[in-house]
């Protein structure tokens, strides 16, 4: 029978490396008799692409520029005038990429008497954390879609991924919205964003449908929003009514996800951007001390929205 131990929490480590690693803070990595060291890695997928369209630019900012098309041909005689439709240029707008750095820093005597290989890991690491970083840009761009908090970008209309009351830019098309009004997450909620989608009207004001594909909600959420997908009766009552919408679209946790919102995507180009200029690069280095090395890493990447017409979203009750 093994003896009783009594609990005794460990004290957590302060670093006394002050961003430089010395030999003092990984005495244990010097020292033989050390059967096994490892660090625990953040293993997870790539989510915030879901969101954005990813691209690669050559410059620091991206122009973007719409033009208004013709309308629809209207019915005249041929002994009429030709009629002459209005064309114009649209809304133009510009995304920005940001400069994104960090470094590490290692005395040398580490490289020399160090046993386990690793010291040498910490260039996985810097770009372990670039992931992270963009990661959370792009997540903090779908937390605040609605903009009650200040969005990181506007759209090309000045108005947020998710607004309310948005102009075409041609004058006649009036105002459009890809809001959804707040409620708990249903069927109907559910069916009357797909009928909105339906009603979707274009630059110019003409119908514009659209068909919806996939729905994406927090962690929280997911046993709500799976009973209405996945169920083949109807979970509202107990009627053993069919349910309408078992099956007819995806949806997807997105684990970043923190504000109470649902965002719905159709079928169509999406113009929220994901913009690199330089992706992720390392670089080893000295800064006058021989005999400490240091490792860099360095990204350009921004994120914005031009016509943000495949989404709607709101807030969850």
């Amino acid at each position: 029978m093994p003896a009783t131990e009594t609990r005794s929490l460990k004290t957590s480590t302060t670093s006394p490396n002050v961003g430089i690693m010395v030999p003092e803070g990984f005495a244990s990595l010097l020292a033989e008799g050390t059967g096994d060291v490892f660090k625990r890695g953040f293993d997870f997928p790539f989510q915030g692409e879901m969101f954005y369209e990813m691209d690669t630019i050559n410059k620091e900012t991206e122009k973007f520029q719409s033009v208004v098309g013709l309308g629809n041909v209207g019915q005249n005689r041929d002994a009429d005038e030709l009629p002459i439709d209005e064309q114009s240029e649209g809304f133009s707008h510009s995304i920005t990429t940001y400069v994104y750095r960090g470094k590490t820093g290692y005395e040398r005597r580490l490289f020399e008497d160090e046993l386990y290989g690793q010291i040498r890991d910490n260039a996985q690491e810097l770009l372990e954390g670039s992931r992270r970083s963009v990661e959370l840009i792009m997540a903090d761009g779908v937390n605040r879609a609605l903009g009650a908090s200040g969005a990181p970008f506007l759209a090309e209309d000045g108005g947020y991924w998710l607004d309310s009351s948005r102009n075409n830019p041609h004058a006649k098309g009036g105002q459009w919205s890809n809001v959804e009004a707040t409620s708990v997450i249903s069927a109907a909620a559910i069916f009357q964003a797909q009928l909105n989608f339906r009603s979707h009207v274009g630059e110019r004001g003409h119908k514009d449908p659209k068909t919806m594909t996939n729905v994406y909600i927090r962690p929280a959420d997911e046993e709500s929003i799976w009973e209405i997908l996945k169920s083949d009766l109807r979970p509202t009552d107990s009627m053993n009514a069919k349910n309408f919408q078992m099956g007819r679209f995806q949806y997807t946790v997105y684990d970043h996800l923190t504000t109470a919102l649902i965002l719905y995507k159709a079928e169509g180009r999406n113009e929220v951007k994901g913009l690199w200029r330089s992706r992720p690069g390392l670089e080893t280095f000295t800064d006058g001390n021989p005999d400490i090395l240091y490792q860099r890493v360095r990204f350009r990447f921004g994120i914005g929205a031009v016509r943000p017409d495949v989404w709607r979203g709101g807030t969850v009750s």
